[in-house]
Parts: C-alpha cells; sequence; structure tokens
C-alpha cells in the first residue's frame, strides 16, 4: 500500500472532483478510489485494443461496398455517365448528403496531416489520397450510414437505400438481421464507448460483457477469423474480475 501522503497527494492532482465518483462507491475510503481508479485506467486501455480492431475491421469492410457500390450509381449533372470509386471525392446520392459535413473535416484533417511530416518523410507532399482521408473519418460516421429504426429521422430512406444496395454486403456473417438495425445497435453503441474510454471516464455503470460481446459479434458479423483473434487478445473480461470492489 502506498504511503498516507502519496495517496493525499495523488487525490489532490487527479483532483477530488474527478475521483468523486470512484470515491463514493468505496466509501470514502481514499485508498480504495485510487484502486478503483487504477482498474478503470486498465480496463479502459483494454477495450481500446478491442475497439481498434474493430473500429479499422467496420472502416474497412463498409468502406469496400461504398466503393462498389458508388462506382455503379449514375451521374445526375454534366458530364454524366456514372461516378468513381472513390465515394469520399466524388460521392453519389444519398451518400454524398449523408458524409459531406464529415468527408470535408476529414479532408481538411488529412491535409493538415501533410504538413505535420517530416521533410524527409517518403510521403511529404504528396497529393492527399482516398485511404489518407478514410483514415480521418471517425468511428461515429459509420454507425449514422447504417440503417435506423426511426422512421421520422431525416436519414432514414438515406440509410434503408444504402443498407439495401451496399452495406449489408459489409457484414456477409449478419445473421437473423436482415433490416440491419442488430448491426447498427451494436455499432452505435461501441462508438458510446469508444467516446467515454478516449475521455477516460469512469466505465463502473457500463455492463463491460455485454459491450465486450457487441465488438466480438459486431467482428463476427464481418470476418469469424477477425472476431476470433480480436477475442484471443484481449484481456477485457480477465481485469473485469480483479475489479476491487463489487459491481
Amino acid at each position: 500500500m502506498p504511503k498516507h501522503a502519496t495517496i493525499l497527494a495523488v487525490n489532490k492532482h487527479l483532483h477530488p472532483v474527478r475521483l468523486a465518483t470512484y470515491t463514493s462507491r468505496c466509501g470514502n475510503d481514499p485508498y480504495l478510489a485510487l484502486e478503483l481508479y487504477k482498474w478503470n485506467l486498465q480496463l479502459s486501455a483494454a477495450f481500446q485494443q478491442v475497439l481498434a480492431v474493430t473500429e479499422v475491421a467496420l472502416r474497412n469492410s463498409i468502406d469496400e461496398q461504398l466503393r462498389i457500390w458508388n462506382a455503379g450509381q449514375p451521374r445526375h449533372s454534366p458530364p454524366g455517365g456514372t461516378h468513381g470509386r472513390d465515394w469520399l471525392l466524388d460521392p453519389a446520392r444519398p451518400l454524398n448528403s449523408l458524409t459531406r459535413d464529415s468527408r470535408r473535416t476529414a479532408t481538411n484533417h488529412a491535409t493538415a496531416a501533410d504538413g505535420t511530416r517530416d521533410a524527409a518523410h517518403p510521403r511529404k507532399g504528396v497529393p492527399v489520397t482516398h485511404d489518407d482521408i478514410l483514415a480521418q473519418i471517425t468511428f461515429g460516421v459509420w454507425p449514422k450510414l447504417l440503417p435506423t429504426k426511426i422512421t421520422t429521422d431525416t436519414s432514414y430512406r438515406a440509410r434503408r437505400i444504402l443498407w439495401q444496395q451496399a452495406l449489408h454486403h459489409a457484414f456477409p456473417h449478419n445473421t437473423n438481421d436482415p433490416n440491419g438495425y442488430i448491426v447498427a445497435d451494436r455499432a452505435g453503441r461501441l462508438h458510446g464507448l469508444r467516446n467515454r474510454v478516449s475521455h477516460m471516464e469512469p466505465l463502473l455503470g457500463v455492463n463491460i460483457t455485454a459491450r465486450h460481446n457487441d465488438a466480438l459479434r459486431l467482428l463476427a458479423a464481418i470476418s469469424p477469423e477477425v472476431r476470433d483473434w480480436c477475442a484471443g487478445m484481449s484481456t477485457v473480461i480477465e481485469i473485469r474480475r480483479k475489479c476491487p470492489i463489487e459491481l
């Protein structure tokens, strides 16, 4: 156990307000509160690994299908013909309206990233590519492309079109979910968890097992092999069992 002075110093510099959630769960025991805080950091780090794999697999699977779909869509303005595969630079309807703001932001970030590269970097000054922009698209964009049950949502029809024409192919192992609602709900919940983890917020009220299952089942809908690999790497459930208090 750390010295009393150490406990007081850490509580002071992490700030009592930040630790209040942990302290209240530990009967105002400052040492136990710090143990719980440390456990929360470890759990966040473990979830971060699982979420990182899930986000990249989700992004790339959706991107692959959007490239195929976009290339076959008619262009409704001159010069006519069809759109190209690069949906981030030349999106067809209704993808253009669904992603307008996120594409603009991602393009700006990709351009800025080039400015921070060292002069000796092999890609310094190279034009921004589809993959550069794709890497800057945030997790929160993907759930908003997937179907919603809310028929009054202004994007309801557009998301339904994308699911039916393209995005259901991004989840080839998805079963008993023809409308894509289960996939969409899992992606949405994982986005919420990612925000909590990224901001180092308490996970004490999170159903840890359920969110871990969300990630693995979403991966399984994309690729059972990736799911198995991620499950074998994950330490989320192991760390959950080591919680210093009863959740």
